[in-house]
């Protein structure tokens, strides 16, 4: 964190939360305030009350942490539109601090740097929709498979003269003694 940044929470500053979600319809680029500010090169749409991130938990435990993207207010024909394939794309989240002409202090903190997973709507009686996507954050690579496996095979297609892998079936199912020395 900035210096600036630093001195912006302590002086009780007014906050806010930037984020960005890299949809396949092209990023969408919130804050949760009302109207659009100017930062880092985009305009970022003001969510408000339509907007809501599932609480941020950081903690020194290795887990994946879920966290929810929110908006509501959609209506129907845009909600048809959106392409719902968010896999693997990025969401991220800056706390920011405003100063009292309005404008951004400079340097925001990057709360969460996230792994998108899916998205849901959620239509209702009125006929608009909240659209919500489903990020994980932290290990979030720690529950999928590991896409190779250690053969002499998968070996010789990173490195066609390491021969070191040949051994390793051989090891597989042999008998060593351990005996002190």
């Amino acid at each position: 964190m900035t210096a600036a940044m630093a001195a912006a929470l302590q002086d009780g500053s007014p906050r806010g939360l930037f984020v960005a979600i890299d949809h396949p319809d092209g990023t969408g680029y919130f804050w949760t305030g009302v109207g659009s500010r100017e930062w880092n090169g985009h305009t970022w749409t003001g969510a408000g009350v339509l907007g809501s991130i599932t609480p941020i938990k950081h903690s020194s435990e290795i887990a994946i942490q879920d966290i929810v993207f929110s908006i509501g207010g959609i209506d129907a024909d845009t909600v048809e539109g959106l392409n719902d394939n968010v896999r693997d794309r990025i969401g991220e989240v800056w706390l920011a601090c405003f100063k009292w002409d309005d404008s951004v202090v400079p340097d925001p903190y990057k709360l969460v740097d996230s792994e998108l997973d899916f998205q849901t709507f959620d239509v209702g009686e009125d006929g608009t929709t909240v659209v919500s996507i489903t990020a994980h954050s932290g290990f979030f690579t720690l529950d999928r498979g590991v896409e190779e496996a250690w053969t002499p095979e998968n070996q010789k297609l990173i490195d066609p003269t390491d021969t070191g892998m040949d051994y390793i079936p051989g090891l597989q199912n042999q008998d060593l003694p351990w005996t002190p020395t």
